[in-house]
């Protein structure tokens, strides 16, 4: 969603609505909302607040970095279940990721991990010249 053109300045000259920490404002029956946006140089940010996103934070079916998310990037934040599926894709794209991170093999079966170590370990080996001296491959038994 758009951010709008007006600044902090204009928006503390608004009703405050109370409970969200200043960041939720209402102004001629209109709902905006302030966040801190661009890394290293920050700077307010103000969006139009549709009124069912403000209705999802009332109802705390919605948390305020859920709602800042929607409004940044016109979507709701992945869940855990498309973190992990686009994970997995990525590390099916770039297996040598498994060598550098064993914890990641916990997202495919054995049977997977039987298809994509070999070519992980395969690759890490063309990169580095060998595997890492403490790595321990999980398709030995």
């Amino acid at each position: 969603m758009e951010k709008t053109k007006l600044s902090w300045e204009d928006v503390i000259k608004f009703e405050e609505v109370k409970g969200y920490s200043q960041q939720i404002w209402r102004h001629h029956g209109k709902y905006y909302f302030v966040a801190e946006e661009g890394g290293i140089a920050e700077q307010r940010v103000v969006y139009e607040l549709p009124k069912d996103l403000f209705e999802l934070l009332e109802r705390n079916e919605k948390s305020m970095a859920d709602i800042h998310f929607k409004l940044r990037y016109d979507s709701w934040p992945p869940t855990e279940e498309q973190k992990k599926a686009a994970d997995k894709k990525f590390l099916q794209k770039s297996p040598i990721a498994l060598i550098a991170d064993p914890t990641s093999w916990e997202l495919f079966t054995q049977e997977e991990l039987e298809e994509l170590i070999p070519i992980a370990e395969q690759k890490w080996i063309d990169w580095k010249g060998k595997l890492p001296d403490d790595y321990v491959s999980p398709l030995k038994k």
